[in-house]
């Protein structure tokens, strides 16, 4: 492997707007385009993105954003997972498909899969089921062998620049990767990829899982880390020490209402009393797993999503008031180690 070129890195905003949440029939093309906008008018300048979302379409909506301010901005897009291939006749129908997607399935499906994966009888390590059970080693989920290659990384990667219409990615992560499905050939792709300056950083962007496997596994090179990041997820320092900087958490708002946790109601009382906040205010839950987010990831980027402008401002302005919130989410995030012991960073 060649030694790898020095690239002067440029670092996200604190918060990053992700395109995924928008993509839904409910915004019209240039309705996403003023959220990019205002995000960007509100001091965000990193918009994350993937093949995936919207059936391919969000990211020629984040190049034709960045079409005339590329070096302003700091965007990540993904490599792994793409969008079907639907026939002509049915793309009329996919906004529909788009929306009971989002209303009805997903939701099922999300529950269903926070009950198979946490079982009354399987403790949480570290803030992660472990499969093998009770004083066991962990293990990881039998998963499918696939092997990516360097074929199918360069054919991805130009199907993004062109999407985004720019001859460099700043971030770019491998969508819900395992560790098995790499191998010296494809990695070695990668490095080569940074030194042609195509890509100026890569990483995983899967489960928390999936990514300490690769951490763990590959431990030598420059993984960026980004992850899903819940208030019941205590192990944020250790992907943070792990990874290289910055470290990109996202969904702390959905990841936390989905995770069953029952005690939200109690746990937002308790925020509000040490903040001295109504505890009947509107947006007091969200701005403090916002918040909780943030200082966890006290040096990297939080992404969220919004498909309204006033959200995104109030999200921004959260910023200027974390700081003083730093000491009760602090004793907050204790409370919550102190009852879970066989967690830890």
């Amino acid at each position: 492997m060649s030694e790898r070129q020095s690239v002067t890195p440029t670092l996200p905003s604190r918060f990053g707007f992700g395109t995924s949440g928008i993509m839904g029939a409910a915004l019209t093309r240039s309705g996403r385009l003023r959220l990019l906008e205002a995000a960007l008018e509100h001091g965000i300048h990193h918009f994350d993105t993937a093949p995936l979302y919207g059936q391919g379409e969000a990211e020629t909506l984040v190049g034709h954003f960045a079409r005339s301010r590329r070096d302003r901005l700091t965007i990540t897009t993904k490599f792994g997972l793409l969008p079907p291939q639907h026939p002509a006749l049915l793309k009329p129908l996919i906004p529909l498909a788009r929306v009971v997607n989002r209303r009805l399935l997903i939701p099922l499906q999300r529950r269903s899969t926070v009950a198979a994966a946490r079982p009354a009888a399987t403790p949480l390590v570290s803030g992660i089921s472990n499969p093998a059970g009770e004083g066991a080693a962990p293990t990881r989920p039998a998963i499918p062998a696939i092997a990516y290659t360097p074929a199918m990384l360069r054919s991805q990667l130009e199907r993004s620049l062109r999407h985004l219409g720019s001859d460099y990615i700043d971030y770019y992560l491998l969508h819900e990767c395992h560790a098995d499905y790499l191998n010296q050939g494809f990695i070695d792709c990668l490095e080569t990829l940074v030194q042609e300056g195509k890509i100026r950083h890569y990483g995983t962007g899967s489960g928390r899982w999936q990514s300490r496997c690769i951490l763990e596994s590959h431990s030598a090179l420059p993984w960026v880390v980004q992850i899903p990041d819940g208030w019941s997820d205590l192990d944020t320092e250790w992907f943070r020490q792990r990874g290289t900087a910055p470290l990109f958490t996202h969904s702390s708002l959905r990841v936390s209402q989905e995770s069953g946790d029952s005690s939200l109601h109690g746990i937002a009382e308790r925020w509000a009393a040490l903040t001295d906040q109504d505890p009947k205010r509107p947006g007091l839950v969200s701005d403090f797993l916002l918040t909780v987010a943030l200082i966890k990831n006290p040096t990297g980027c939080v992404i969220f999503s919004s498909s309204k402008p006033g959200h995104i401002r109030n999200n921004v302005q959260l910023l200027l008031r974390a700081a003083g919130f730093q000491e009760a989410a602090g004793q907050m995030l204790q409370e919550a180690t102190t009852k879970h012991p066989s967690i830890h960073g």
